[in-house]
C-alpha cells in the first residue's frame, strides 16, 4: 500500500473504521484494492465507495458489493422489502489545480473543509457527470424494475457546500434549468444519497417525481438519515 494511502488511514480514523468493518464482511476485497491502487485520484475515490458502503450497511442488511448485473456492475446492490436497489458512487472532484492542493494536505494531514461562499455554477457544471450514471443504468430500471439512487461525495470541492446546497442542486421539486433538461434521469433516478462538507453526515434526496421510487418501506429507511 503507498504511503498516501496508509496516512489516509493513519489520520482518518473514520475511514479505518469503514476499512476494518467492511473488509471482515466482504473478504478483505478493500485492503486488496487499496493495496494494490497506486494513483491518488483513484484511492480517494476508493475511499468514498467504502464510506458509503459503510452506511448501507448500518442501515440494510442484504448488501452486495460490485455485484454483475447483465453486465453492468453496481457499486453496491441492496436487496430491501421486494426492491433491488442499485447505488452508484460519484465523488465531485474539484479543478485539478484544486484536487492537487487536497491530495497534499491530506498528505501532511491538513486536510479541513474550507469554508467559503457558495458558487451555484461550481456544482452545475458536474452534473453530466451524475448524468452519466442513470444513461449506463437505463436499462436495467425500465426492463427490470431496479431503483437506481446515485451517492455524491462532494467533500472535497473547494467551495463551501451544505446539505442546503445539494437539495437546491437537485431539487427535484422545482428543478432548475440544468437538471429539468435532462428529462429520463428525472423519471428514472430514486434520488440523490450526497455527503456535503457541512455537516458530513449524509442526506438523501428523495425524486417525488420518479417513475422508479423507493416503496414505503425502504422510504422509511433511508429517510431515518435526514433524522
Amino acid at each position: 500500500m503507498i504511503k498516501f494511502a496508509q496516512d489516509i488511514l493513519t489520520n482518518k480514523p473514520a475511514y479505518l473504521e469503514s476499512l476494518n468493518y467492511l473488509d471482515n464482511k466482504y473478504n478483505n476485497i478493500f485492503f486488496k484494492k487499496l493495496d494494490k491502487e497506486k494513483d491518488e485520484i483513484n484511492i480517494l475515490s476508493l475511499f468514498c465507495e467504502m464510506t458509503f458502503g459503510y452506511i448501507l450497511n448500518q442501515l440494510f442488511n442484504d448488501v452486495k458489493y460490485e455485484q454483475k448485473i447483465n453486465g453492468k456492475t453496481p457499486d453496491w446492490l441492496v436487496n430491501s422489502n421486494n426492491q433491488e436497489i442499485l447505488f452508484e458512487v460519484k465523488k465531485i472532484n474539484p479543478k485539478e489545480d484544486n484536487l492537487k492542493e487536497i491530495i497534499d494536505s491530506f498528505k501532511d494531514d491538513k486536510y479541513k473543509p474550507n469554508i467559503f461562499s457558495i458558487q451555484s455554477n461550481d456544482f452545475s457544471s458536474q452534473y453530466s457527470k451524475v448524468i452519466e450514471k442513470e444513461v449506463k443504468y437505463r436499462e436495467l430500471i425500465k426492463s427490470e424494475n431496479y431503483i437506481l439512487i446515485i451517492c455524491i461525495d462532494a467533500v472535497s470541492l473547494p467551495n463551501f457546500i451544505t446539505n442546503n446546497d445539494l437539495k437546491e442542486s437537485f431539487n427535484f421539486k422545482k428543478p432548475d434549468y440544468s437538471l429539468k433538461k435532462h428529462q429520463k434521469f428525472c423519471e428514472n433516478v430514486a434520488g440523490i444519497l450526497g455527503r456535503a462538507k457541512f455537516p458530513q453526515n449524509p442526506l438523501f434526496i428523495e425524486n417525488i417525481s420518479s417513475k422508479y421510487g423507493l416503496n414505503r418501506q425502504n422510504l422509511d429507511i433511508i429517510n431515518g438519515l435526514n433524522k
